[in-house]
């Protein structure tokens, strides 16, 4: 990949998100865990660049993208220059380079790109993610500034424009024979460096929708106990992704974003859900190597975990079912092991993801 070979050890990461996705605080965040971190953020350089005319007035934020296509393509080009430029000159400053960026603009109800492929041609990139979240967080944070204000984007609108931005990033990753990701906003950030070190990733699946908080509580633990094990490894907590991250929006939020209009609530609704469901399977768990379901006591079958863990199995993933009853379904063979409580689990999966985390570990060759 790229107009020149990598030189040193520095890891580069591409991190895109829509507006509001929360990315620049998820790159910021993984900022704060290394020293040697540099974080390139290309709306800021952009704007910057567009303010050093002497001979114009400044440009307010808010009307950046009603630029002529050409100036912010020609703006875009010099902070992009610029970023492949200082990786050519400095990487042995910096252990990971972040380029948070957009991959799709979605301004003034048209969708833009947001890269050329010239740009990326230049860049050695080692992994790509984008950052997602849930529609009314994204909104409540476009709010928050004039630009977002102008938009208005519903739900519906938001999560097209995340699942295009999805999709874009994904397509620069197979083109370039790198890992992507898509990660919930709430990730734990140290997953960057376990994605960069190995392909091992649990997707975490359990029953939310009847959920208590009860049955939460027990869900969390069995969590913090699976996260222990990666750091007793590699000194890592275990690269897990949860879909409690993003979380089930209420009808009465879906409601009040559609002005309490019931046929536009239904087909609002009906995103929100396809989406959820798309997320899970076609996001989430084809990028895992394994899928553990988690049954809290007291809990019934879940259609959700089951199509899960059905969607895993048959994909080549490991899954393995902690199940408080003897009755299991039949549908529960769809899995490698099916264990009655977490005792049974833990005596197994110590020894098994030591295993599995060395055979994932990623070739320098690769990266």
């Amino acid at each position: 990949m790229g107009d020149f070979m990598k030189k040193s050890n520095t890891k580069i990461i591409i991190a895109t998100g829509i507006s509001g996705s929360g990315s620049r605080k998820f790159c910021a965040s993984y900022k704060k865990l290394r020293k040697k971190v540099k974080i390139y953020n290309t709306g800021d350089m952009i704007l910057e660049l567009a303010q050093n005319d002497p001979e114009t007035p400044n440009i307010p934020k808010e009307n950046l993208l009603n630029l002529n296509p050409n100036k912010l393509k020609h703006l875009r080009d010099k902070a992009f220059d610029i970023i492949s430029d200082e990786i050519n000159n400095h990487q042995n400053k910096y252990e990971r380079i972040i380029i948070d960026t957009h991959a799709k603009f979605f301004w003034n109800d048209i969708y833009y790109n947001a890269f050329d492929w010239k740009h990326l041609n230049k860049i050695p990139v080692d992994l790509f993610l984008t950052i997602i979240d849930k529609p009314s967080v994204i909104r409540e944070n476009q709010k928050k500034h004039k630009a977002g204000l102008s938009q208005d984007h519903d739900f519906r609108d938001l999560l097209l424009w995340q699942n295009n931005e999805v999709d874009t990033t994904a397509g620069w990753a197979s083109k370039y024979g790198k890992p992507f990701y898509v990660l919930p906003s709430r990730q734990n950030f140290s997953i960057i460096d376990s994605l960069l070190e190995s392909k091992f990733l649990i997707y975490f699946s359990m029953p939310m929708t009847d959920a208590d908080s009860e049955a939460n509580d027990m869900v969390t633990n069995f969590k913090k106990k699976l996260l222990n094990l990666g750091e007793d490894i590699n000194y890592l907590p275990t690269p897990i992704i949860d879909p409690r991250h993003i979380d089930i929006e209420p009808n009465e939020l879906i409601m009040e974003n559609v002005d309490g209009k019931n046929f536009l609530f239904k087909k609002a609704k009906r995103t929100v859900d396809r989406h959820t469901v798309h997320r899970d399977l076609n996001w989430y768990i084809p990028k895992a190597t394994h899928i553990i379901a988690y049954y809290p006591q007291g809990t019934e079958v879940s259609k959700g975990v089951t199509d899960e863990c059905t969607r895993a199995f048959e994909t080549g993933k490991y899954v393995y079912v902690v199940f408080h009853r003897d009755n299991k379904s039949p549908f529960m063979e769809l899995a490698h092991n099916v264990f009655r409580n977490e005792e049974e689990f833990f005596k197994f999966f110590p020894e098994h993801i030591e295993e599995q985390i060395r055979k994932g570990e990623r070739k320098n060759n690769l990266l």
